[in-house]
């Protein structure tokens, strides 16, 4: 058990000597002085848990010396109890006002004094363990900031790299798309030419092979630099301009109707949106659905449909869906749909590989959501949701 260090103050031998025996009786370390200037030289080259002042000492001492002991702030908080005479409970004013903390009567009783010096130790104590945890919990507050500061730092530098990364990516990927492009137009240009000329059957078939891979290749150049472009400005790499989204579908389905007309496939479009203006860009756009009809296409049996409908949903968007009848996605293709150049097994582009990919990055970038999905009979749906312009 710690062993309280207590000062007591008197200038009267007798009480001072009463108040040490009890003190010491039961456990206290005491040192008495007998005038206020020893108490607070003792107070300077020492530390003490409990102060017991006389009232009553001679030229007002007792008061000059407690608020002496509270104007010092390192020993403030060290509690004063006065002792009062019976005759001397007219000064309990002056004991407050000079920052005494309470006091104890004469004759002295035992159990008062060790009642009020457990309470105004504990009172003591407690505010110190206060102040101890607050400022454990401060400095436990400054090193948690300065690591979430140094945390901080560092995502902030990893989010650089990655964003020089995913730069140095899209600028690759354009060098490669454009280092592509620039031979391909001297081969479309001299294919363009030579298409020209009569030749026979086998030449012909062979011609009309690299006519195909050449436009493929071209196709693919177009798409992973828009692909790119998305990827790496989001919206801003849009032009946005007020869009009537039902003509961007319409003009989609008539850029693909030879193709469709070859397999005898009929385009639907169901416009039931009584709003069908969005704030978008209008080439991204015509390359999404054109993507999307493309798709639908390949895996649709001739003489079938596909169907477009438009609707107004009463959250403000505006809901497009596209759907067909062919074999649908399968397990596996649901799981790599959007992902560029994944296996081509799946109900997407099985020229680039990039069909639904691109058509994601465009319709993010309009703040909208794409979403597929198989019929419950057969076949394939994607639907699309697009913020309408209010």
């Amino acid at each position: 058990m710690k062993k309280y260090n207590v000062l007591i103050v008197d200038d009267n031998p007798g009480d001072l000597a009463s108040l040490e025996s009890i003190l010491v009786a039961n456990d206290f370390v005491v040192k008495p002085v007998s005038n206020g200037k020893a108490a607070l030289r003792m107070l300077s080259d020492e530390s003490f848990d409990l102060i017991f002042m006389a009232a009553g000492m001679r030229g007002r001492d007792s008061y000059r010396s407690c608020k002496a002991i509270k104007s010092n702030p390192d020993i403030r908080y060290t509690p004063v109890i006065f002792v009062v005479g019976n005759n001397d409970l007219f000064s309990v004013k002056e004991i407050y006002e000079s920052g005494g903390n309470d006091y104890i009567l004469k004759p002295l009783v035992w159990s008062e004094i060790l009642t009020k010096a457990r309470i105004h130790l504990e009172i003591r104590y407690s505010r110190e363990m206060s102040k101890n945890m607050n400022q454990i919990l401060e400095a436990k507050v400054a090193q948690r900031t300065i690591e979430l500061e140094d945390s901080l730092i560092k995502l902030g530098q990893a989010k650089k790299e990655l964003e020089l990364l995913s730069i140095a990516k899209s600028e690759f990927l354009n060098l490669i798309s454009h280092e592509i492009r620039t031979p391909l137009n001297g081969i479309l240009g001299s294919l363009a030419l030579i298409g020209r000329y009569d030749f026979s059957d086998d030449v012909n078939r062979y011609f009309s092979l690299l006519d195909k891979s050449v436009k493929r290749l071209e196709k693919f150049s177009n798409a992973i630099l828009e692909a790119s472009t998305l990827r790496l400005k989001g919206s801003k790499a849009l032009i946005p301009i007020d869009v009537d989204l039902l003509k961007v579908i319409t003009n989609a389905r008539d850029q693909c109707a030879e193709k469709f007309a070859e397999k005898n496939i009929d385009i639907l479009i169901q416009n039931e949106a009584v709003n069908s203006s969005i704030i978008g860009d209008n080439k991204y756009l015509l390359k999404c659905f054109t993507a999307i009809l493309d798709n639908a296409y390949k895996f649709s049996p001739v003489g079938d449909k596909v169907v477009i409908k438009l609707n107004n949903e009463s959250d403000g968007f505006l809901s497009i869906t596209i759907s067909d009848h062919g074999k649908g996605f399968s397990k596996g293709a649901m799981e790599n749909i959007y992902k560029p150049l994944s296996n081509l097994e799946a109900h997407f582009d099985q020229n680039t590989g990039m069909g639904l990919h691109l058509a994601k990055l465009v319709i993010d970038a309009h703040s909208g959501f794409i979403t597929a999905g198989n019929h419950h009979q057969k076949g394939a749906i994607i639907e699309i949701k697009i913020p309408a312009k209010i």
